[in-house]
């Protein structure tokens, strides 16, 4: 996926050309009220996400975006030419968009549909939908095979009897943190799920274990040096695991355990009188088999460990950030919000502040470490400054991959990012 290289935008209000060369990892829109950051980011945001509503709002007459990869040569590019005609209630609206500097652009306009103005009056799917039916492709998926963007705008407005079950207005910020905590049980249980075919290839080998195996090791070299603590210890964590009761293993690991000391003593001793008996043996090729699972065991242990990553480090950053309460995930998958005297707090109980964070950075892990394009208008709304000044690096910690775009008031944001700054005040 892309990164966005550079955007220009001939006739910004009106007659201004706005040119940004943004930077891979950061960058910050800043600027007074009015000087038209949050106008900058809608029109890179709606161009990217083919909003046609937005960009009838929008005053612009072309917008040029181009794109570029850390994993290949290409440099793809959208260009989005608008133009007004007396005839039509719309602007004409054209989409060029190249997968390569080289190829021949694909061009999709509005204006292909007889019915224009009815059509950009429905729903966004059934224009999608429309679009697919006439001409087998759509913007969207066009610009979605691309990048992968992300954008954030939380606004304290209410939208009246929002949830069906609830007769009370629902924010937009409560609307967002639903629809977060919805997405994250999916990932939550997608991580689980990965997990789990871990402990079902582990249990593969176990039963593999018992077949021929080639190796070249010297006979019993293995069970002649291995340390019996460690390995006791690891066959303790793997029947733990496996939900087995001490009482049913404590017993023969011990039994075991004794029997190969015994075992390695005669296999160290130069003393004939000390020759391996059939038991003797036996312990040795069993403990052969047995260092082999564990190897295996341990391998598994790593892949889970790379598999909930993503999660622990999450839950590590939202944990260090808030104070008072504890993140955990619940057996369904869930974020669950415990209390300092030790009670469970609904999501929906956090204070604005709290939900703005969980949402800024659960977008983050939703990206699952891939190049993702992650913008957002004043991020810092409703958080603590202590919060603003640790939140870009944060995200970085969660997905060192995206693009931050950020629109922001606030220098704490910015942080030690000054020199990826572009002030609108400076940019004409």
């Amino acid at each position: 996926m892309n990164y966005i290289d550079s955007v220009k935008v001939d006739g910004f209000w009106g007659e201004r050309t706005l040119e940004f060369d943004f930077h891979d990892d950061v960058n910050f829109i800043i600027g007074i009220n009015g000087s038209g950051k949050t106008t900058a980011i809608n029109i890179v945001v709606s161009a990217l996400t083919a909003n046609f509503h937005e960009l009838d709002r929008l005053e612009f007459s072309k917008i040029t975006i181009r794109l570029k990869s850390k994993s290949s040569r290409k440099k793809p590019s959208i260009t989005i030419s608008k133009a007004t005609e007396k005839d039509r209630p719309f602007s004409s609206i054209v989409y060029e968009i190249k997968e390569s500097a080289s190829e021949k652009p694909l061009v999709m306009s509005l204006d292909d549909y007889e019915e224009q103005m009815m059509i950009r009056r429905y729903p966004r799917h059934i224009l999608e939908r429309e679009l697919y039916r006439r001409q087998g492709y759509s913007v969207s998926s066009s610009l979605k095979k691309l990048s992968n963007v992300s954008w954030l705008s939380v606004h304290r407005s209410n939208v009246s009897h929002e949830d069906r079950d609830s007769d009370e207005p629902v924010s937009s910020v409560d609307r967002k943190l639903k629809e977060l905590s919805n997405r994250l049980v999916r990932y939550f249980s997608s991580l689980g799920k990965e997990a789990s075919e871990q402990f079902v290839n582990f249990q593969k080998e176990v039963f593999l274990s018992m077949l021929y195996r080639k190796s070249n090791k010297p006979f019993f070299s293995t069970a002649k040096k291995i340390d019996i603590e460690n390995e006791k210890k690891a066959l303790k964590g793997i029947f733990e695991q496996f939900k087995v009761e001490p009482k049913e293993f404590t017993g023969k690991l011990d039994s075991h355990f004794d029997a190969l000391g015994k075992a390695q003593e005669k296999l160290h001793s130069p003393d004939e009188k000390f020759a391996l008996n059939t038991t003797d043996i036996s312990v040795l090729i069993g403990t052969e088999r047995i260092d082999y699972i564990v190897d295996e065991w341990n391998e598994s242990i790593k892949k889970r460990e790379n598999i909930f990553r993503p999660r622990d480090t999450f839950l590590n950053i939202i944990n260090s950030m808030m104070q008072r309460k504890t993140f955990t995930i619940n057996d369904r998958n869930e974020l669950q919000v415990t209390t300092q005297s030790g009670k469970d707090l609904p999501i929906h109980r956090l204070s604005s502040g709290e939900k703005q964070l969980l949402i800024v950075l659960g977008e983050a892990l939703l990206q699952e470490k891939q190049p993702w394009v992650y913008i957002a208008d004043e991020p810092e709304l409703s958080l603590h400054i202590r919060w603003q000044e640790s939140l870009v690096e944060n995200l970085r910690a969660i997905n060192p991959n995206s693009q931050i775009i950020f629109a922001t008031h606030s220098p704490d944001v910015v942080s030690i990012f000054d020199e990826k700054v572009f002030d609108m005040e400076k940019m004409f």
